[in-house]
Formats: C-alpha cells, structure tokens, sequence
C-alpha cells in the first residue's frame, strides 16, 4: 500500500470512528428521555437488545454467513463476555433513573482504568504514570459528584458496578476471543447479552409493556442506530485505523453525549463539573495510549 492509500484508509477510519461516535454519544440521551416517559429501564434495554440482535441476525446470515461460525470455546467465551456486558448495560439503563445522562457518561470515561487494573491481574505492570492517571480519575470523580454538585450516590454505586462489569467485558476478550473475527465476537456477545436482559425481564415483568410513541421511538433508535449501526461503523473504522486508535477517541464520545444531554433534556455541569470531567478525561485519554490493545466503548 503506497503512501497515498495508506492516508486514504487512514481518513476513511477515522470517519468511521466519528460517526460511529456520533451514534453511541446519542444513546444516553436518549435512554434518559424515555426512562422520563415512565418507561422501565428493563423493557426499555430488553426489546432494544432483542430488535438489535435479530436485525444484526439477518445481515450475517444473509450477507456473510460464515461469520456465524464459532466452535465451543469461543461460544463460551462469547457467553461471559455477554453476561458481563448484559450485566453492565442493566446497571447503566438503572443508573439512568437516578443521575443525569451527562454524569454518568463522565463517570463511565473511567473504564479505561478500570481495565487497565484488570489486566494487572494477568500481569500487566502498574507503573509511575498509571499511579498519575488514577490520581487524576480520583479527583475528577470527586470534583463531579462532591463539591461540584449534588449527585445522587445510588446512581454512582450503580455506574461503579456499569464500570467494573464492562471492564471484566474487555478483559474476556482480550484473553479469550482475540483469535475470533471481530464481528462473529459481537454477534454471539450482543446475542448472550439480550439472553440476560431477557431473563430479567421475564423475571421482572413477564406481561407485553404497553409503550407512547416516544417509547417505541427510543427503541428503534437505540437498536438501530446505537447497536447496529454503531457496531457496524466501528468494525468499519477499526479495520482502517486499528482498536488502539479507536480507544484515542473515546473522550469525543463523551463530550458529544455531555453536549446532547444539554440540547434533548436541559442538562447542566457546573465549572466544577466541568473540570472534574476534564480530569476524568485526561486520564481516560492517557490510559486508552498505554493499552492501545482496548477499545473502552458503551454500549
């Protein structure tokens, strides 16, 4: 590939990346808005999973069957990642019922952290600049949610709990499916992961949920543009520019999301807010450089 291509790929990942950004900066927003609707966290997240899964089902099956392929061990492995990530976007949707979409997207930045202790589990050395990026997400948290306003502490247990499932979601794949095709991982992850929304559900609330406009619309745009869409640009981009590049930009993820919450539900940080999520930030960004081999992405 010569130098002009190489840029060309290079510009054409990174469009991908933004735009699948842009789809997943949406959903938070989005969530809160229908949780506002007097809509249960549970269904809300359970037909979201259950239209994305049979809508990326149908793709694959039609237009690359071969990805369907996945001997026992990968499956299993697809069915602990699913779990915790299943796990994680339950606590997420009923973190949503407590703090505010932009919050708790600020707080969910610390994923990268998270992970990186992880990894430390399988030998990953914590170092002198991970001891600064942690010091640094200690104090961003602190300044969001203690002096810089009054946040609901339930909803900051929930998004710790959001933080440590998904983390151990990156982690599983990182040790056990990495030798899988990227897609037919998030097929069978996303797959496991509507079984769990499923099964609470139906624990839950086994009768059909009657849903407005608003509700219906919430999850069709959740399915398709957060999950489907999103999953697909980011496969896309990662193809062009790698996963280590996509984790770089994570933080404009972030900012999009503070930025939607503010238009679609009014939302507001305070300057001390702010600078908490830009401590919060940095250290996201720091740490997505050292373990360029995570993609720390929602949902």
């Amino acid at each position: 590939m010569n130098e002009t291509s190489t840029i060309t790929s290079h510009a054409r990942g990174l469009s991908w990346i933004l735009f699948a950004s842009f789809c997943l900066s949406t959903t938070p927003p989005i969530i809160k808005a229908g949780l506002n609707e007097s809509i249960g966290p549970v269904p809300l997240l359970a037909l979201r999973l259950i239209l994305a899964t049979i809508i990326l089902w149908v793709i694959f099956a039609l237009f690359q069957p071969g990805k369907l392929r996945i001997d026992r061990y990968g499956l299993m492995s697809c069915a602990l990642a699913g779990a915790a990530n299943g796990i994680s976007l339950l606590l997420f949707y009923l973190a949503l019922t407590h703090i505010s979409a932009s919050v708790s997207t600020v707080i969910f930045s610390l994923t990268p952290i998270a992970t990186l202790l992880m990894l430390a589990l399988r030998g990953e050395p914590v170092t002198a600049i991970n001891a600064v990026r942690f010091v640094l997400a200690i104090a961003g948290v602190y300044l969001l949610i203690g002096p810089g306003g009054d946040v609901n502490i339930t909803g900051v247990i929930l998004m710790i709990g959001v933080i440590v499932s998904f983390a151990i979601h990156l982690a599983l794949i990182q040790w056990r499916l990495l030798a899988y095709p990227i897609q037919t991982v998030t097929l069978y992850t996303i797959s496991f992961m509507t079984v769990v929304a499923g099964i609470v559900y139906l624990f839950q609330s086994p009768q059909w949920p009657t849903f407005s406009r608003a509700g219906w619309g919430v999850i069709i745009w959740t399915a398709l543009v957060s999950t489907a869409v999103a999953r697909f640009a980011m496969f896309a981009g990662i193809r062009h520019i790698g996963s280590g590049q996509t984790a770089l930009l994570s933080p404009v993820e972030t900012l999009l999301t503070v930025f939607w919450a503010m238009m679609i539900l009014g939302e507001r940080l305070s300057m001390v807010q702010f600078l908490g999520g830009a401590l919060i930030l940095t250290s996201a960004t720091l740490a997505a450089k050292r373990n360029r081999a995570q993609r720390p992405r929602p949902i």
